[in-house]
This record gives C-alpha cells, structure tokens and sequence, in this order.
C-alpha cells in the first residue's frame, strides 16, 4: 500500500507497530576508543579525516566525536527502546506504549525483536499474508539500520530470535511502498525534500509532550555525565526519551488520519 493510503486510512493506525530506539557512544571520548579497541579507534580516525577534516585527537577531532558519531551505529550501544500499539475504548484512543531501559545492550535487542517475531508469526498464519506497518520518525535511516547493526553482534548467542524476524527483512528487500514502513519524517516532507525534526513538527502541531526530546549526540553526552553517579535515574530518563517520541508519533498519526 502506498505512503498516503496509509496516513489517510482512519483504520490503518490500529494495525501499526509503532517504536523507537535511543543509543548513545559505546566510548564517551576519543581515547576510551583508542584504549578500548584500537581498529575502530582508527577507523573513525580514517572517517574523521575524510569526511570531518580531523586526523587527531585535538580538541576539535573531539567535538567532532562527540557530536557526529552519535549517528554511527558501529559506534553507539543501544540503551533504551519503546514500542506501542493503539485501540479505541469509548470511543478515545488510548495507547499501549512499553519502554525499556538497561545496560544489556543484547537484551533490549532481544525484546524487541520478539515483539517482531511474534507480528511476523501471526503474518504467516495469514493467507494472504498481511504485514501490520511498522511507523516512527527517522526509523527508515536511522533506527532500523540501527537495531540491525546491533542485532549482528549478538543474534547467534539469543535463546531465541537467532534470526532476522521476517517483518524487518522486508524492510530491506522489498519496494518502498511495499515495505509496509510509515516514515513521518517522509510523510511530514508531504513529497518535498526538507528533513525536519519531530520536535519542530510536535511544537508546529502542539502535540503533547512531558519533555523535550534530544538530538542523538546531546543524549548521549546527557548518559555519560549522569549514569556513573545516578544510573537509575539517567536509564529512567532516557527510557522516557524513546516512549515520548513513540507518543508524539502516534498523536501525529492520529492527527494526520482525521483529513
């Protein structure tokens, strides 16, 4: 189904998965890198240079660390995840949202997938097989590719879920517009060009929202200042991080179905 058959059917949103996933730098600065693994220490030297202009670790190598790499899941760990689904009880919408937090990067991964696994199960008992779209914001280049990313260093050691679960697969091997992801970062472009943030589109809208979110480098600087000396309250935020940008996802959605 196309983008905007989606967005528009008033029906398609309680089909949706929606979700999210936070990550912050594995290594807080460029030589916890270097201390703790020399290759990747020198591809991101390599990176820093080719695409940044830095080739040490000065100051300004640093900054660019700190706020590029961020966006790098082969430098990151994912730290929090968020999924929700919706239903209708007298006649409202309500929210099903679940948030997890925790520094078992491999775990977070695992539940996540599971809920994947489980939507892929119930899709083969189909036929024809029907596959609920999975929505957020930036999911396509960012949060996929991701949870992927990460799922490849650990997936043979998981109980279960060895395996890509069929419903992400298709995000990578099918037709855009039968991929069966809602993007709103493509469906806010509305088929122009311009990337904007769900922060700028939630206060645009006035959608609501008990926090603002981060850019990803500003959260993970936000991690390594707070989780030594508070760690349950630094997860605890951050957890809320990914469920309120699930939220304002689903209020942008549900906005959007009523035209």
């Amino acid at each position: 189904m196309a983008l905007f058959e989606e967005v528009f059917n008033k029906a398609s949103i309680y089909d949706m998965l929606f979700f999210n996933v936070k990550a912050v730098l594995q290594h807080p600065t460029l030589k916890d890198l270097e201390a703790n693994n020399k290759l990747m220490f020198e591809r991101w030297e390599y990176l820093s240079k080719t695409k940044y202009g830095f080739n040490d670790i000065s100051e300004g190598a640093l900054n660019k660390y700190l706020l590029h790499a961020p966006y790098y899941p082969e430098f990151c760990k994912i730290i929090a995840i968020s999924f929700a689904s919706v239903y209708t009880e007298n006649n409202q919408l309500k929210r099903d949202i679940k948030k997890f937090a925790g520094e078992d990067e491999a775990v977070l991964i695992e539940t996540l997938m599971s809920e994947f696994t489980l939507l892929s199960n119930a899709t083969n008992k189909l036929n024809p097989p029907f596959f609920p779209p999975l929505c957020g914001h930036n999911v396509i280049s960012y949060d996929i590719p991701l949870l992927i990313k990460r799922f490849l260093l650990y997936g043979e050691n998981f109980k279960s879920n060895k395996q890509l679960p069929l419903i992400l697969k298709r995000t990578l091997d099918s037709k855009p517009w039968e991929s069966n992801i809602v993007d709103t970062v493509n469906v806010w472009k509305f088929n122009g060009n311009d990337y904007m943030t769900l922060m700028l589109i939630a206060d645009y809208l006035g959608l609501k929202k008990t926090i603002d979110l981060l850019p990803h480098n500003e959260l993970s600087e936000y991690y390594w200042e707070h989780i030594d000396e508070k760690p349950k309250e630094t997860l605890d935020f951050i957890a809320l991080q990914s469920a309120t940008e699930t939220n304002l996802v689903i209020q942008l959605m549900n906005k959007l179905r009523q035209f």
